[in-house]
């Protein structure tokens, strides 16, 4: 738990940081780009901190093409 509060307090910082400079430049989709990065890597960090299975994107690509595959498969032999 005291790991979610250190990766909460990072990104808070980061942000402190980060966003007056991109208000400062006229940055809005950087900033956009920006929050939603940072926001998902805190919030993968957080349930990689309490040990959360967490999909791999591998399984759902493969779960996706793997009929297409056999199709493929049945159509060339």
């Amino acid at each position: 738990m005291i790991w979610c509060l250190i990766i909460l307090l990072i990104s808070l910082w980061a942000l402190k940081i980060e966003v007056p400079r991109l208000r400062q430049k006229q940055g809005h989709k950087e900033l956009w780009i920006f929050l939603a990065s940072i926001s998902t890597s805190a919030l993968f960090s957080m349930a990689v901190s309490l040990h959360l299975r967490i999909l791999n994107p591998l399984d759902v690509i493969t779960y996706l093409f793997k009929p297409m595959g056999k199709m493929i498969t049945t159509l060339l032999t």
